[in-house]
């Protein structure tokens, strides 16, 4: 039903689900309002939607949709009641499936009150089944609920955004188990053939809203289901198997070809929202190591939760350090994840049980590409060479050694990949000699610090992690200069220098 005044169709709406309220002799107006949710206008759209909103849940509420009919019953033989029923079901069903085309809708506030609404179905049918159970069991609607998470799953639409409003249905501890039961089923059988990257941005945006509860006694009882006292709800209501669950949905994620927005996303997260929640973490071993020597921005998000497996979980990765040494390229200073690299590099090489000749190598390193850094890059490393010297007292020699020595060439290698054997700590770091005349202030007066006793305390990198040259704009541009520079000397009165000759020609009474 198309309406040309989408603010009378909107009374219309109203009106009709006032009268669905007020008698059941009104019943056929739902099929207006159904009619109506046919319409491309979304005032109208949202219309219909609260109109559902408010009807189903009460016909569910109040049994109206609970069906306890015999399956061999014919329909003439069925009562006025129960062909009622069955009709209003039938409209539920409607309802329900043009609820789950409008969570693809291209307006954002349309599909998100239509997830609303779907999850307030289940939430009124987990409370009231709409069908009779012969067996003992959970009232969890599964039937509907496995039909809003393969609209979440979307093959062809980004629901990025929209998935974010469905988080807040995961604190259900029931709602969360059978997600993640349903998921893992989508993922195997995406295995089975190629997932388009649209999907699979899908899945892991819904993996990344799943936490857990802490439990000390490991059992979980917020549910939005009423649970009959039954072996079956057991697993539902363990901490331990919502864990395994979550575990092999990750396992099987990581083992599909993911696109490399996704790739980068999954190792971002891996660390604080996947990592606490496995049962064993070092499950991530081959990905992480994998990841680590791909290169680029990749190894670099692949360095915290690998590292939390070398030092937490006793992973055994002999090389990592070497990599990390690679990682220090002139190309890292320009890439989006700058500051996190620095801040992982940085908390990595603060363990005091380094050999100093790493260390060396990594200042060195640091050092020898900051010569080509730009001006906001050079606020970072020449702190943070600093900071390496300081908590390693044995690299000081790279900016003092009581025995001089004459080199006729520097003698770190750069092109050796193990550090250790870069001979880095034969050499010393003229390269921050050099910044001491850069032409930015900043970076002059940081590299001026080695030439001042070390102090007890680092610099905190976290102020200087994100700066911009936008941001040493503005610090410039907010100094109060008392002399402004120029290339003559400025007068001091109306008739110049005291030594002008000019002033023996003249005087002022």
């Amino acid at each position: 039903m198309e309406d040309s005044d989408p603010t009378c169709a909107v009374a219309q709406i109203k009106n009709k689900t006032q009268q669905c309220f007020e008698s059941r002799k009104n019943a056929n107006c739902l099929l207006d309002i159904i009619a109506y949710s046919e319409t491309n206008n979304k005032v109208v759209l949202l219309a219909c939607i609260r109109s559902f909103h408010k009807l189903f849940p009460r016909y569910l509420s109040s049994g109206e949709l609970f069906l306890d009919i015999p399956n061999d019953l014919k329909e003439k033989d069925l009562t006025k009641e129960e062909k009622y029923k069955v009709w209003l079901k039938e409209r539920y069903n409607d309802v329900v499936g043009k609820l789950i085309q409008l969570v693809h809708h291209e307006n954002l506030n349309v599909r998100e009150l239509s997830l609303c609404t779907l999850m307030k179905f289940l939430s009124e049918e987990a409370q009231l089944p709409a069908a009779k159970h012969t067996q003992p069991r959970t009232h969890f609607p599964l039937t509907l609920f496995r039909r809003i998470v393969h609209a979440l799953t979307s093959d062809s639409i980004d629901l990025t955004s929209l998935i974010g409003r469905f988080q807040e249905y995961l604190s259900h501890d029931d709602v969360r188990y059978h997600f993640m039961k349903i998921l893992h089923k989508q993922v195997t059988s995406k295995a089975q053939k190629s997932a388009s990257d649209t999907v699979l941005t899908n899945i892991v945006t819904l993996l990344e809203q799943i936490s857990f509860p802490s439990s000390e006694t490991g059992e979980l009882d917020q549910m939005m289901t009423k649970y009959p006292d039954s072996e079956n709800t057991e697993k539902v209501r363990s901490l331990d198997e919502h864990r395994k669950l979550f575990t092999n949905v990750w396992i099987d994620i990581l083992q599909l070809k993911l696109p490399n927005s996704v790739y980068k996303k999954v190792l971002t997260i891996l660390h604080e929202k996947v990592m606490p929640h496995l049962t064993n973490p070092l499950y991530l071993s081959d990905f992480l190591t994998a990841s680590y020597d791909v290169g680029g921005a990749i190894s670099l998000l692949a360095l915290n939760s690998l590292f939390i497996l070398v030092h937490k979980h006793n992973l055994d990765y002999p090389d990592f350090y070497e990599k990390l040494y690679a990682l220090f390229e002139p190309s890292v200073l320009h890439v989006k994840y700058r500051a996190r690299f620095f801040y992982l590099a940085d908390l990595f090489l603060s363990s005091t049980h380094l050999p100093a000749a790493m260390v060396a190598a990594f200042a060195k390193r640091l050092a020898r590409i900051s010569l080509r850094a730009p001006a906001s890059s050079l606020t970072i490393t020449v702190p943070f060479i600093y900071n390496l010297i300081n908590r390693h007292p044995n690299c000081k020699v790279l900016i003092h050694r009581e025995t001089p020595v004459e080199l006729q060439e520097d003698p770190y290698n750069s092109e050796e990949q193990n550090p250790v054997k870069s001979k880095a700590i034969e050499s010393s770091l003229w390269e921050l000699k050099t910044l001491q005349s850069h032409f930015h202030p900043d970076v002059a007066k940081k590299a001026q610090r080695i030439d001042q006793p070390l102090s007890k305390e680092e610099i905190q990198l976290g102020d200087v992690l994100e700066t911009s040259y936008n941001d040493l704009y503005v610090k410039e541009t907010r100094k109060k200069v008392k002399y402004a520079p120029t290339n003559f000397n400025p007068p001091n009165g109306i008739m110049g220098l005291p030594s002008d000759k000019l002033n023996l020609c003249w005087t002022l009474d």
